[in-house]
């Protein structure tokens, strides 16, 4: 299978479409109002790291000036350099900095959404997010890398990944659709293993990539709402997985994402686990929970997920 992927990425690449570059500004619909974005910036700074791996896939990395580098994933490593300057904390951009740099193109996330006023007020300012509840979640992300390459003027490069990208996800969706393995998604967080059944995560790993769910919305007690007025989260432990016996079990580890105590090796049961026949699978902690929504972490994400699929039961 990983032949068959790797080939559906090769080919499409091997397209050879030509590149062209566009002068005109770029207007996007963003809050409410029309943002008008420069083509072709030469000094961008960038918070969301799924951005910042788009633009490194369509060989625009040399026109970024500030990251928040403390919390770059590892996969981004070669932007942790002396030419690329800190733009902050991942939630708290560092203003002044940014502004001395003089930026053409800023390029946030929704952990900077706070500070979206001050910010545009230094330069044009794009908030990567997408929107994981609206049902079509690879497609809005398709938008968006896009929408990078047409900044960046690389749109014939883009549209060569993008088809890569189809193709690889397709091959994902059959394999998946071809597995009788059922999953969950879970988010360690300093201790506490929660399910996570709605949200980015199990947008691409249930509604795009065709993973069977070990555990249906429907099949839960009706949420507890707790005094924030959101839903108490559902924790698993071992009880949780002798009920339901999921023969896989995604873990997203936020806390060592953020530098944090690591989940436990031994959190379930080794006997639990051997009864129920799952597999217990942690996802790289920085690029889920710290990046996505990009071209190099996209391919990544779907190579992680589909691996134990390989393992015939």
């Amino acid at each position: 299978m990983k032949k068959i992927l790797a080939m559906a990425v090769l080919s499409a690449l091997a397209l050879g479409l030509s590149a062209c570059q566009s002068t005109t500004p770029v207007k996007v619909a963003q809050t409410g109002e029309e943002l008008k974005l420069p083509a072709a910036p030469q000094k961008i700074v960038v918070m969301d790291f799924g951005a910042l791996d788009t633009l490194d896939a369509l060989r625009a990395g040399n026109r970024v000036v500030a990251v928040p580098e403390q919390s770059i994933p590892s996969y981004l490593h070669q932007y942790q350099n002396d030419q690329v300057q800190n733009a902050g904390q991942m939630k708290e951009p560092d203003i002044a900095a940014i502004q001395a740099l003089s930026p053409d193109l800023i390029i946030i996330s929704g952990r900077q959404e706070a500070f979206y006023k001050d910010l545009s007020a230094i330069a044009p300012t794009l908030n990567y997010s997408v929107n994981a509840a609206d049902g079509h979640y690879y497609e809005d992300v398709k938008k968006q890398i896009r929408l990078l390459g047409k900044i960046a003027g690389k749109e014939a490069l883009v549209q060569q990944h993008v088809e890569a990208l189809d193709l690889k996800m397709s091959a994902a969706r059959e394999l998946a659709q071809h597995s009788g393995q059922k999953a969950i998604v879970v988010l360690h967080n300093d201790g506490h293993v929660m399910l996570m059944n709605h949200g980015t995560y199990p947008a691409l790993i249930f509604d795009e990539l065709k993973i069977k769910r070990a555990v249906a919305a429907d099949a839960l007690p009706t949420p507890v709402i707790g005094d924030n007025g959101r839903p108490v989260p559902v924790m698993v432990d071992s009880q949780f997985i002798n009920q339901y016996h999921p023969d896989i079990v995604y873990v997203v580890d936020r806390s060592k994402a953020i530098g944090k105590t690591p989940m436990r090796n031994d959190y379930f049961d080794d006997k639990v686990l051997q009864r129920a026949g799952t597999k217990v699978i942690y996802l790289s902690a920085d690029l889920w929970y710290l990046s996505g929504n990009g071209l190099e972490s996209l391919n990544q994400q779907i190579d992680e997920v589909v691996k134990p699929l390989n393992d015939v039961k």
